[in-house]
This record gives C-alpha cells, structure tokens and sequence, in this order.
C-alpha cells in the first residue's frame, strides 16, 4: 500500500514537471516571438517614433531578453537530470547567463535614452531576437508537428510556411527599392526557396542590401532544406527525440542506424557551409581587382553566387545574370560556379559517402607510415546508390558538352576560341541542371540546344540534393529498366545488386506523374497567356519544374494567374510528386494484406 502511494505521488510529481516544462517552452516561443515581430518592424519599417512609443518598445526588449535568459537558466538546472544531455545543458546555461548579465543591469540601471535607442536597433540584437525565435521554433515544431503530420506532410508544410514567411519580408518597404506585388513576392520567396532562380522582377535593382539578403538566407535554407535545418536545431538544442522523429530523419537522410542521424545533421550542414567557403574564396580570387566596382563588390558577389550555386538556385546580383559584360568572358568564375553546382546537386547522401570513404583512406594512410600495416579492401564503401548517380552525372555532363560544343558552335559560341567553346560548352551542360545561371544569351540559342536543355532540366539532380526535376537515379533505373526488358531478365541487376521492384515502380510513377504535371502547368499558363506561343510556355514549365530558372524572356511579362501556376509547379518540383502523394495518403506506408488475381495486359 505504501509502495502504491510512492508510486502515484512519484508520477504525479513527472507529470507536474512535465506540465511545467511545456509550459516553459510555450512561454519561451510567446516572448520569442514578440521579439522576432519587432525586429521585423525595426528592420524593415523604418520611421520616427514618439517618446512613449520607444519607451514601450525598450521596456519590451528588456523584460523579454531577461524573462527569456531566466527560463533558459530555469529549464537547463532544474531539468537537467531529465535530460541526460549535457549539450543542451551547457548550450542553454550559457546562453541563459549571457542574457541575464547583459540586460538585467540595462533593466535596473538607466544609460541614457540615446544609449539605449542605439542599443535596441543595432543589428546583432535584432539578429539576436531572429536565432532564440528559430531555436524555439525548432524545438516546437519537432515535438508537436511529427505527433499529427507523417513525414511527407512534415516535409511540404515545412517549405510552405518558410516561402509565406520570406515573402512577408520581401514586401517590407526596406527590402525593395521600389515597392512589389504580393504575386511577386511571393513568386521570388517561392523560387527562392524551391532553388529555382526565375525572377518576375530584376533581382539586381529592385531589391536592396537588406532584401538580397534575405534572397540568400531563403535561397540557403531551402538548399540544405527546411527539415534538415530545423531538424538540426531541434534535436541539438532538446533534451531528446522520439522513435517516430528519428525514423522520418533516417528516411529522409538515408541512414541505416539512428546513431548516426545527429552526426549526419551536423556534417551536412558543416560540409555545405565548407564548400560554400571554399567556393567563394575561389571566385573572389578569380575576379579581377574591382570587376564589379570594389573589392567590397567583389566579395559580396563571391559569397552570393557561391551560395546560390551549390545551392543549385540560379539568382545572380547581376542583371544579366553571368552574361554580364563584366564576367562573360571570365571562364575561371564560370567553372568555379559549374563545379559548386554539380557539388550541390550530386546529392548529401553521396557527399556523405565520398566523405566516408576519403576519411577511411586517410585513417588507413597514417596507419600505414605508422605500422606499415597493409591496405585492406572494404567492401561496399562507395554505396550502389553513389556510384549511379555519380555514373549518371558524368554521362549527362559529358552529352551535355559535346552536343552544346556542335550545336552551338554557330550560334552562342561563334568566334570564339576553343578554351572557351570548351568552357561555354562545359558551363551549358551543367547549368540546366537544376542551377539556371545562364553566360550565354538564351535568344541565341539554336532549335536542338533549347530541346537538350529542356530534356537535362527535366532530369535535374539527384535525390536528396539541392536540385529539382526527376532526379538522375529516376532516369537511370528507366534506362536500365528498358535494357532488362530487352534482355529478357524479370529483374534488373546492377554490379550484382538487384534492384527493388518497389523503386523501379516508383521511378515509373515519378516520370509519369512529372509529365503530367507540366503538361497540365502548361495548358493553364497557355489559357491565360497563349499569345507567347506554346513552346516558351513548355520551356518555363519544364524549368519551374525541375526547379532551373532558365527562361526565354517569358516570366516577367506573364499574367498573375499564370505567376502562381509557376509558382505551383515549382513546389510540386521542389518536394516531388510522389511526396504530394504520400502527403495525401490516410495511412504512410500501409499495405495491403491481400492479393487479387494477376492479368496481363496487351501492350505492344
């Protein structure tokens, strides 16, 4: 009996921490939120305020930030013994007693009006306000989110929430120089997001510092993608993740064991900042010394290409994007950015094994001067899955450059010297691929060189990539799929692998659903616009939906219905028309317990 009572009082006792807890958490998210708000506002809605007015708006920060540092201190103490993570301990203690000593003596201590106007609207705790508001998001969204929405769900609402919230920013008055549409915002923060690059107005002049930006930041978060961002954050900075939480990472990550899932987060986040450093180092250094006006210039425009390459997004600060008479000729840049794009759109799975298998040999390296110890073979390293892609890619790569070098000898690469037919050529392959960065005028471009980039903009990158469209393993398992047919086998085998029939299945879906759906974006965008003729109409549909951003001069000029008929087809391109099934679907990866009699149909 007295047992039983220990035990009741000892479960009421959790489930009132546990009370507690959430309750802290939403707290958190409230005052969080409220500061997000109001930098918003400084930063973008610039104006004169009244005394009373700042009054309010100084004692806000000042009662949030403190409130904010005391529940950090709070749930990192009295919590910790739940938690078991001495990460989430140290990172929310720390933070805790930085705000708590950086604003309670501004709250008990006046420093004057003027110190105090300058503190409250000076950048790093307006960026301040932005990072605890992602952080707490991060968490919230992990914990309740995953309980009602299956992974695909997750995945779409997930890119649906950042691309209304970028387009709430770009229509601030100090993100534009001239004020824009909502269609138009919210078709920039969609191609932004979905890494597409079309643009319904010159990116180069109609937005500002503040709203390149913002452009970028979207252009990043969409690139890593939504999920594992806030994947990252959510699970760095919790206590803990539920199995459900931890299946959907590890399908959407590829990983075979749960351990691995946080490790993975953290290297595809550091490796994608890695090689964007790099990259951008590389440009810079390309670049003349004041190309694009300063070395100030010069920098800023290294760091945003080299972003919106590897992110495979296509949106240039230039208005002519690299034709820019400024850089058109400099081929150096352009392969930097060529390569940056096939890195990104190559796929993190792929990125993660070469990173594995570079790090064996490396282990294996020191070990051999060390020990002399002799080289032992590992088998399956390089996964089945890397080596089609990559074998994949080098295909397309090399028919890319070949057929641009013959067609458009003539044409875009008329009178030019061989290193750079070779260098346009190589540049031409790889940007329709998803990335939409054009060094060549698409005005020019001959019948054939507009049905080739339409064709490797239907295919796009790979899975779980930066990119769009089919993806190229789609492609590869149809082509090795006609050669099993044609061969006779019931099953396809690859370097002894056989390949499952549900991917094969799933391949076929995948093609046939993305022809559908240009064809019925095209026939819509056609109703409301066919007077540019049908095959500029197909050619903008093919590269919304593969995600590209090469145009033939059309968006600008199309009607709003038509704007959000792209701006459909480049979710849908972005996510995936099977993930748009799985969204939809009452019961995520149900099967049926029964069979029905097999028929064969007539086909040819």
């Amino acid at each position: 009996m007295i047992l039983t009572k220990l035990f009741v009082q000892k479960f009421n006792w959790n489930r009132k921490l546990l009370n507690l807890k959430s309750a802290i958490n939403w707290v958190l998210l409230l005052f969080t939120f409220g500061l997000f708000l109001l930098a918003i506002q400084d930063i973008g809605f610039p104006g004169t305020e009244k005394a009373t007015q700042f009054q309010i708006h100084n004692l806000y920060f000042r009662i949030s930030y403190l409130v904010i540092g005391v529940l950090y201190l709070v749930r990192s103490i009295f919590f910790k013994g739940s938690t078991g993570n001495k990460k989430v301990f140290i990172t929310q203690l720390i933070i805790g007693i930085f705000l708590v000593l950086f604003f309670f003596p501004i709250f008990v201590v006046s420093y004057g009006e003027t110190f105090e106007y300058y503190l409250y609207q000076t950048a790093a705790i307006q960026m301040l306000a932005f990072v605890l508001f992602f952080l707490e998001l991060s968490r919230m969204e992990i914990n309740m989110l995953i309980k009602v929405l299956n992974p695909a769900q997750l995945f779409m609402s997930s890119f649906a929430f950042i691309i209304f919230a970028g387009a709430m920013l770009l229509l601030m008055p100090m993100s534009t120089t001239v004020p824009i549409s909502f269609t138009d915002a919210l078709f920039t923060s969609t191609s932004a997001v979905c890494v597409t690059g079309l643009a319904v107005v010159d990116t180069a002049t109609r937005y500002t510092f503040l709203g390149k930006f913002i452009i970028l930041a979207l252009i990043q978060i969409g690139g890593i993608g939504v999920m594992t961002i806030t994947s990252f954050f959510g699970i760095f900075f919790k206590e803990k993740s539920s199995i459900r939480e931890q299946s959907m990472l590890r399908d959407y990550l590829s990983e075979d064991s749960f351990d691995s899932i946080i490790k993975s987060l953290m290297k595809v986040v550091l490796i994608t900042l890695l090689i964007e450093a790099i990259g951008a180092a590389f440009i810079y250094m390309s670049l003349e010394k004041n190309a694009l006006g300063s070395e100030s210039d010069n920098i800023k425009f290294a760091i945003f290409h080299a972003v919106s390459a590897f992110c495979n997004a296509g949106f240039s600060t230039l208005t002519d994007n690299l034709y820019d008479i400024r850089i058109r000729h400099n081929y150096n840049v352009h392969i930097w950015i060529a390569n940056l794009i096939i890195l990104g759109g190559i796929g993190f799975p792929i990125l993660l094994n070469l990173y594995q298998y570079c790090r064996s040999q490396v282990i294996w390296l020191v070990e051999y001067f060390r020990t002399r110890k002799s080289y032992v073979h590992r088998v399956n390293m390089i996964t089945l899955n890397s080596k089609i892609v990559m074998f994949s890619t080098f295909l397309l790569l090399v028919f890319g450059t070949l057929a641009f070098f013959f067609f458009e000898a003539d044409h875009t690469q008329q009178g030019m010297d061989l290193k750079g037919k070779l260098a346009m050529s190589y540049f031409q392959s790889v940007t329709p691929r998803t990335a939409g960065f054009n060094n060549f005028s698409m005005s020019a471009l001959s019948m054939p060189s507009i049905l080739i980039i339409t064709f490797l903009m239907w295919i796009g990158a790979s899975p779980v990539s930066t990119g769009g469209g089919i993806k190229t393993s789609t492609f590869a398992l149809a082509i090795l799929n006609s050669i099993r047919i044609i061969k006779g086998k019931n099953h396809i085998e690859v370097h002894r692998y056989e390949i499952h029939e549900y991917s094969v299945n799933k391949a076929f879906a995948i093609i046939t659903l993305s022809i559908f759906t240009i064809i019925i974006g095209a026939f819509g965008i056609f109703i409301f616009d066919g007077k540019f003729g049908m095959l500029r109409i197909i050619f903008e549909c093919f590269s919304a939906y593969g995600t590209v951003g090469l145009s033939l001069d059309l968006t600008p000029g199309l009607s709003a219905p038509s704007k959000y008929i792209l701006v459909v087809l480049m979710y849908i391109g972005r996510m995936g028309s099977i993930t748009l099934l799985l969204s939809m679907a009452k019961a995520y990866g149900s099967a049926s317990l029964y069979r029905y009699p097999k028929e064969n149909l007539i086909i040819t």
